[in-house]
Order: structure tokens, then sequence, then C-alpha cells
């Protein structure tokens, strides 16, 4: 290695330390505080092959290791305790179009933000996740919903080709035509596999969308007009179709956001893939019920993917619901009644949100693509503990526990109402996996419990790429022996 002359050397300013200061506390920043933790060291590659170092290194010497992409899981998985991190989102984070091919080139760090923002000047989109700073990564590889998967599936169902690299540090290609079998095991598990440097999605034409949210006082009557009217918009008749045929999406939640001052309200979300006079006809029981907000307007796509985005810079935790429909409006009376009692109790917590998330799922359960095994007509919800003190953690998260149980029971109810009952296991796919979304916080859940029938397979298979199980942070396999 040839010395340096002095030509090239430079002394070290005050600015430069800042600036390191300023790189090294974002690469610890998370989305919710409470998963920030002190990495031994930190990586910021710009190329793969850095990250094929890193990944060996720490593979040959038993470092633990993370990965953050978006750095959006609120359990910790992109963060190490005295590990080694490697920050794909500081300097990983491009998206490149072709618009011929009509396919997305993304590299790892990217979020949906820079996706939507890159796709949008060309009139393109994808499935992509439904809060816009939320990491390409992490949601791809756990199987990805998003506004668009009444119309085009789960975002795993797009995915055209991931460049990886594995445990060893080999970086390979995987694709319906290259390593088949890791293609599979990837959309789905694939945090379990490699650290994935560039997805290359599809991509689809996409205009503006009619969306916005409305804001109703939470009275008896209110919520029975609003879940009768979702029911009717999203139940499946007999032949698995949906009045809104996949066009239309959204959801219900309670919240104390600012414009009620703080007083706890409905807010319903409403996105339809349509013209303005369609989306008021369709949402028509909505809009005659005279919300006290309505800031539903056609909106370019990206604007979408912010309709619901919870505020940053609390600890919180994301912890996933299952729901059914219909819905009953007693249950969501019942929900209310939790909600307002615990944010009237605890004053840290009082920007907390329960979200039902609606969207028409016959597309996404016509498909069997990949390693995911949570596919069904059981949508997502979700109870978003928001606070600000460490010590209110394990209370909060309780709490979301305790929402969980709520929904549980609920769903139960309607199994042995419809005679579908399967024992204490809750429901199950088709593939024996619970009908719940990996992506979101499953405290009490196994990774078998996820991955169902697929579990065996991905055991042999996380044999072959990663024996050492180097990647073990989220619903870990365990290698077949």
């Amino acid at each position: 290695m040839s010395s340096s002359t002095s030509s090239s050397r430079r002394s070290i300013t005050p600015a430069d330390v800042d600036a390191l200061r300023s790189l090294l506390a974002g690469t610890i920043r998370r989305w919710s505080r409470a998963a920030e933790k002190p990495a031994g060291v930190v990586l910021v590659p710009t190329a793969v092959e850095q990250v094929a170092v890193a990944v060996k290194y720490a593979s040959e010497n038993n470092i633990d290791l993370a990965v953050k992409g978006g750095g959006h899981s609120t359990a910790g998985v992109s963060s190490t305790d005295g590990g080694l991190l490697v920050d794909l989102n500081a300097k990983l984070r491009g998206v490149t179009v072709d618009v011929d091919k009509k396919l997305l080139k993304v590299q790892g760090g990217a979020t949906w933000a820079d996706v939507d923002a890159a796709g949008v000047k060309h009139g393109l989109a994808t499935v992509g996740g439904t809060v816009a700073d939320t990491g390409v990564g992490g949601l791809v590889l756990g199987g990805g919903y998003g506004w668009l998967s009444g119309q085009r599936g789960l975002a795993i169902d797009n995915l055209v080709e991931a460049t990886v690299v594995l445990a060893s540090g080999e970086i390979v290609k995987a694709s319906e035509q290259d390593n088949t079998d890791l293609f599979w095991a990837l959309r789905g598990a694939g945090q379990n596999f490699g650290v994935v440097t560039e997805f290359v999605l599809r991509a689809f034409d996409q205009g503006d969308v009619w969306a916005g949210i409305q804001i109703y006082p939470p009275t008896p009557e209110n919520i029975t007009k609003i879940v009768n009217a979702t029911n009717e918009l999203y139940q499946p008749d007999a032949n698995g179709k949906t009045k809104l045929l996949g066009r239309g999406a959204g959801g219900i939640s309670f919240g104390r956001p600012p414009p009620a001052g703080g007083q706890v309200v409905i807010i319903v979300a409403i996105i339809y893939f349509g013209t303005e006079h369609e989306a008021k006809s369709v949402f028509k029981p909505f809009y005659d019920l005279t919300p006290l907000v309505d800031t539903t307007a056609l909106v370019p796509y990206p604007n979408i993917n912010t309709l619901l985005a919870p505020p940053i810079g609390f600890r919180a935790s994301l912890k996933g619901l299952a729901f059914a429909l219909p819905i009953r409006p007693g249950f969501v009376q019942e929900v209310l009644e939790n909600y307002v009692e615990f944010t009237d109790k605890n004053e840290d917590a009082r920007t907390s949100v329960i979200m039902w998330e609606l969207f028409d799922p016959a597309k996404v359960v016509s498909s069997d693509t990949g390693s995911f095994a949570n596919r069904g007509w059981v949508l997502n919800g979700i109870a978003l503990p928001l606070w600000t003190a460490a010590e209110n953690d394990q209370a909060y998260r309780q709490w979301a526990r305790d929402v969980n149980e709520l929904f549980k029971k609920e769903l139960e109810a309607q199994q042995k109402l419809n005679g579908d009952a399967k024992g204490d296991a809750g429901p199950r796919s088709g593939k024996g996996a619970v009908l719940l979304y990996g992506n979101y916080d499953q405290y009490d859940e196994r990774s078998k419990d996820i991955f169902g029938e697929n579990y065996s397979r991905l055991q042999s298979l996380k044999a072959r790429y990663d024996p050492k199980n180097v990647f073990n942070k989220l619903f870990a396999v365990t290698p077949q022996a």
C-alpha cells in the first residue's frame, strides 16, 4: 500500500467531528426510540462488496449482526447491543426506474418514500408500505401489504429479483431463474437468509388517487353506521368478490389527533383508485354522516402512504392484530372503551392508536408466491402505543398485548359461530400458519406459527445458506441438523 503524500493529507476539523457524530447518531436512531441499542461497531457501506466483507467477518467471528434498512421495526430487529450494525439506510437508498420494462431497482436501504418519489415521476407505482418512512427491505422480505394489495397482491408477488449477501459473504442473484429455492425463501422469510442490497420490483401505471381521512365523534350511532358501511363494502360474497373489486382501501381508527384537540375520535381513511364521482358514490354512507373533518381529494399516489403515518420520535410498539369481516359494532364499542380508559389514565400514551386496516384480500388470497404462509381472508389491525418515558415500556407493551387478546377472543367467537373453530391456536391459513402479519410485532408467536407447513423446508434451506444462524433477528428459523 503506498503512503499518502502531503498534498493528499488534511487535518481533521471540528466540522468533520460534528459530521461523524451526526452520522453515528443517525445510524443508531430508530423510528421507535424503544428499539434503539448501542452497537459496538457501525458500518455505513457505499457498495455491496463492503457489506459482503462485514457479513463474512461477523459470521466467522460469531459477532452479533444487525442490518438497518428503514429502521422501522419496533421489535428492535434492526439493532444490536454491542454487535456489528450494517446501516444500509445512510448511503444505499437509491432507486432506478426502467420505464420501458416497468421495473424499479431499489437499493436495500431505501424507504417507500424514496420508491414512491422515483416512480411517480414516470406515472408508476408498486405495492409498498402503507407508511412511507417504512424501509423497503423489511417490508418486502416479510411479505409486504400495501394500499395497492387489493389490485396487485403483496410486495413479494411483485418481486422480480434480489441481490443477496449470504452469511458466507458470497454475493448472489435470486429470481425465478437463478437460485430459485433461495428466491422462494426470501419471499416471506427473507430476514433469515441474507442481506438484500437490491430489490427489482414490478411497477404499474398509476395516476392520482381519491384519498383522505374523515373524522367523526365516537358515538354508538356513528360506530354502528360506519361499521355496517365498512362490512357492506369489504365483505366478500360467496364467490370471493367485494363491492370494491380491489379498488378501495383504508381503515377505521381510534385516536386523539391534533385537529380534535386531544378528544377521542373515529378516524376513517378512504382510498379509492378511481374518479371523485365513483369514490363519492361508493363511499356515500360515510359522506352522509357529515364528518367533522374531511380531507378527501384527488392526490398524487405518494400522498396515500402518508395519510396514517404516526408521529416520529416516540417510543412505540406496533402490535399486530387480526380480525375477520363482518366486524361487529359491539366489539368496536368494546375496543373504544378500552382505548379511552387506557389513554385517559396514561397521559404519556395519549397519542396511541388502534386501527383496523382494510382492503380487498381476494388478490392476495389467490396467489401462492414464496414462503409467506399467512394468506387468508383475515385482515390486519394494529395496537400502537406511543409514549416517551422508558419506565413505561413494559406496561404499555402489555396494553398492546391485552388489546390483541380482545381481538383474538372476538375472532375465536366468530369461528365458533361459523362452525370452523380449530382449537386454541386461532385461525390458520391453508398452510397451517397463524393469520397474523409477521412484519408487525408478534411477541408471543413462534416461528413455526408464522411459517406453518413451510417451516421444515425453510429449515433445510437455512442449513444450506446460513448454517450458523447469523441472520436470527425476526422469527428465526433453526437450521436443520
